[in-house]
């Protein structure tokens, strides 16, 4: 063997091994970019669905499936197609883990007893604008009358004054 077909040989190789390696670091790399992404997509999904249990009672496991919800939806908006959801699952309930002291502070949740209180305070408050409405046309219609009654009186003085002359 001389050293034109060594030469040869090593090229020959480079070029088969380099786009496998090429595509294994781009593996890599993606994979990276994907855990870098992974834990404040996590922290702001789990922020999001605090802040929601503010003004709406959600349980325990609704806020999970909404928060990998969130996570899942924003990683398929920056090109991640297969997300492994165990994974996110867990990147969820590690930052609310962690999270949960400082938020519970700052959002503080509704519990089911006072989401039921809103719901009939929301109940009451449209009877009594739907009573305030029925009263304010009642009055209209009594000062209607009333008004068609003075009409009514004025007329009468008005013919009887003339049949007077």
């Amino acid at each position: 063997m001389n050293i034109v077909n060594i030469s040869d040989l090593i090229i020959a190789i480079a070029v088969a091994v380099i786009p496998v390696i090429g595509a294994y670091i781009v593996k890599i790399l993606k994979a990276n970019k994907f855990v870098a992404l992974l834990t404040p997509l996590a922290h702001d999904a789990v922020v999001a669905v605090q802040k929601l249990g503010v003004v709406k009672y959600i349980e325990g496991e609704a806020k999970k499936s909404k928060a990998v919800e969130i996570v899942v939806s924003a990683l398929t908006k920056l090109g991640f197609k297969k997300a492994d959801l165990t994974t996110i699952e867990n990147a969820v309930e590690d930052e609310y883990s962690k999270a949960i002291k400082e938020l519970d502070v700052t959002y503080p949740q509704m519990t089911e007893e006072q989401e039921k209180a809103a719901a009939e305070q929301t109940v009451a408050k449209a009877q009594a604008e739907q009573a305030a409405a029925a009263a304010k046309a009642k009055a209209d219609a009594i000062t209607t009358a009333q008004k068609a009654a003075t009409d009514a009186q004025a007329n009468l003085a008005k013919l009887q004054a003339a049949q007077s002359n």
